[in-house]
């Protein structure tokens, strides 16, 4: 086959003057870049010190063809030295050969901007895109591309699949000739409407052609509202803060390492090579900063599975006796774990004194929510996620202590519909008081 070897989680983007293509050199273990303006290659022989490389002769006018903010995925050919790049969200496909040193349009592609932020991977040498967001809708497409014709093609599922596949838990599985999603961002894109984490996994069978709906994600991998993630092919990589997970979806595994003494941050940037997971804070320079999955998984600790199935009979033969004869022990847990869902950080503590403070008919703006979440320094795209997963959770906690859905209101401002506010609804207000 052609491809060889994929690296998901590549997210360069493009700030200032430069455009670039970027890849990570495994053998070198070297960040490398495509100047899609002068054709210059550029090699980062040091954190921060680029050194410039090969001329590559370009196509016409490309730099008019790509998007202003530039994200690709790659794929490696034979050797390092040829290259498939694909620009997200477009459709557009490229052979980069660094040997002839020149970048060559693969593809034929009309239509596009349908499925930004889809998952790219390589199976038996095809590349193929699942999932998505554009035009204001989430894609279930899966689509291959046909080297032959130039052209995406769709595949036909047998079942039906998840409503979105779109950020999350998203991985190919060689082993298992599976494609694993599951913690997808949900939404109807409507106002006052807000955005919501799918808590399904989903896998989709590429031998039999259909989707199975495997369970529901373990609840302790959404306690950290700050949660960043990679996937080496085998395990998906959750860097949460002081606490790292490793999440195996074919063993259904979870093992998680936490230390009083380290941070596991994934940072802007995030390359996967073989067993290392390499974590960039800055497109240009660091600082990086490079994790071991074999060496997290001889210090972790294993957590649970990683889904379970909604019908919790199917894994009890006696579970009414059980049930009964534990139902004090039940409901004790049951209490207990509410007081631990009801607990705060100091950020989520923040955000929620903020808001009880508000007069009525006034709301925080989405600058300070980023600013009480420490969001400030982070790009865009992740200050949305990192929002938006910490509102979820705290309405998740909210609801399961005092019954209240929806505790954190999102609304559209009458004055610029592209504004979002937010505010208590009058029932958490008063349950939150009387706890704070």
């Amino acid at each position: 086959g052609i491809f060889l070897f994929l690296s998901l989680f590549v997210l360069p983007m493009a700030y200032g003057g430069g455009k670039y293509f970027t890849w990570f050199d495994s053998p070198s273990k070297a960040r490398v870049r495509l100047d899609v303006t002068t054709g210059q290659v550029l090699k980062e022989v040091t954190v921060g010190n680029w050194q410039s490389g090969e001329q590559i002769q370009l196509p016409p006018d490309l730099a008019s063809f790509l998007p202003p903010t530039l994200s690709n995925h790659y794929f490696f050919g034979e050797d390092f030295n040829k290259i498939i790049l694909t620009v997200d969200g477009t459709g557009q496909v490229y052979a980069l050969d660094l040997l002839t040193k020149q970048l060559t349009r693969m593809d034929r592609t009309f239509y596009s901007g349908y499925n930004f932020g889809a998952t790219l991977f390589e199976r038996n040498g095809i590349i193929y895109s699942v999932g998505g967001v554009g035009f204001w809708a989430y894609s279930q497409a899966i689509t291959y591309f046909d080297q032959k014709s130039a052209e995406w093609q769709a595949v036909r599922p047998k079942t039906q699949g998840p409503a979105s596949i779109f950020d999350g838990y998203q991985g190919y599985s060689e082993s298992a000739d599976k494609f694993f999603t599951g913690g997808s961002e949900i939404g109807k894109f409507l106002e006052n409407v807000p955005l919501d984490i799918s808590k399904e996994v989903y896998a989709y069978d590429f031998k039999t052609n259909s989707w199975e709906l495997l369970g529901e994600i373990n609840p302790l991998l959404f306690e950290d509202s700050d949660r960043e993630l990679a996937w080496n092919g085998q395990v998906f990589i959750q860097f949460s803060r002081e606490k790292v997970y490793l999440i195996d979806p074919v063993k259904n595994t979870v093992f998680v390492y936490k230390s009083n003494k380290e941070q596991f941050q994934g940072g802007e940037y995030r390359f996967v090579s073989g067993d290392v997971v390499y974590c960039y804070w800055n497109l240009d320079n660091g600082p990086v900063s490079k994790l071991s999955i074999k060496d997290i998984y001889a210090k972790a600790s294993y957590l649970g599975p990683f889904y379970a199935p909604k019908s919790y009979g199917l894994y009890y033969v006696f579970g009414g006796l059980i049930i009964i004869v534990f139902a004090g022990i039940l409901y004790y847990a049951k209490r207990r774990k509410q007081e631990k869902y009801l607990s705060f950080d100091a950020q989520e503590t923040a955000f929620l004194k903020a808001l009880m403070a508000l007069d009525a008919e006034n709301y925080l703006s989405t600058v300070e929510v980023n600013e009480l979440l420490g969001l400030s320094g982070k790009t865009l795209e992740n200050q949305r996620r990192i929002r938006l997963n910490t509102i979820s959770q705290l309405n998740q906690k909210i609801q399961l202590f005092f019954q209240i859905e929806k505790a954190i209101e999102r609304h559209i401002s009458p004055e610029d519909k592209r504004l979002t506010r937010y505010s208590l609804n009058s029932a958490a207000l008063k349950a939150l008081k009387s706890r704070f």
